[in-house]
C-alpha cells in the first residue's frame, strides 16, 4: 500500500509541477494522429508547398528605368491657376543662369515692394545636385497680374 500511495503521490506531484510550469499534455498529443485526423483533407504545416517547386520557372525581368529629361515647363493642368504658371514661366527665366531648376508651385506667393515689383522666393533645385539649406532663389516680376515680365532673379544666402 505504502508503494501505490508513494507512485501516487509522485504523479501528483509531476501533474502538479506541469500545470505550474505551463506544460499541458493531450490525449493527441500522447497518442499521435488517429485514423480520422490522418487522412483529413486539412493542410498541415508539413504539407506547405517546397520553396523549390514554388519558385517561378523564369525570374522577372527588371524594367529599365530611364532619367527623365528636363522640360522648359510643365504642362499646366486644368486646375492649375494661370498666374501660378504664368509666374513658374516668367521666373524660370532666370534660373538657368543660376544654375537651378524651379520646382513649379501651384500657389506662388511673394510681396509687392515699395516700388511696384512684385518680390518671390521661389523653390528650386541645384542642377548639379548639390544641396545648400540656405540658399534661396529670388525672383522679381514688373507686378502680380499674368501680364507681368521677369525683371530679374537669382540665388542669394538666407543667413
Amino acid at each position: 500500500m505504502h508503494r501505490t500511495t508513494r507512485t501516487l503521490t509522485a504523479l501528483s506531484a509531476v501533474a502538479l509541477l506541469a500545470a505550474l510550469a505551463g506544460c499541458a499534455t493531450t490525449t493527441a498529443a500522447v497518442s499521435g494522429p488517429t485514423a480520422s485526423n490522418a487522412d483529413s483533407a486539412t493542410p498541415t504545416a508539413t504539407a506547405a508547398a517546397d520553396p523549390v517547386t514554388a519558385r517561378p520557372s523564369t525570374p522577372p525581368t527588371p524594367t529599365p528605368v530611364s532619367a527623365p529629361t528636363p522640360t522648359a515647363a510643365p504642362a499646366a493642368p486644368a486646375a492649375v491657376p494661370t498666374l501660378a504658371q504664368h509666374v513658374y514661366q516668367e521666373c524660370s527665366k532666370g534660373a538657368e543662369d543660376a544654375g537651378v531648376t524651379l520646382t513649379f508651385t501651384a500657389n506662388p506667393s511673394g510681396y509687392t515692394a515699395a516700388d511696384g515689383h512684385y518680390q518671390l522666393v521661389y523653390p528650386f533645385t541645384f542642377n548639379d545636385g548639390h544641396t545648400d539649406p540656405w540658399a534661396i532663389y529670388n525672383c522679381g516680376l514688373t507686378d502680380d497680374t499674368a501680364q507681368s515680365t521677369f525683371l530679374g532673379g537669382g540665388l542669394s544666402d538666407s543667413h
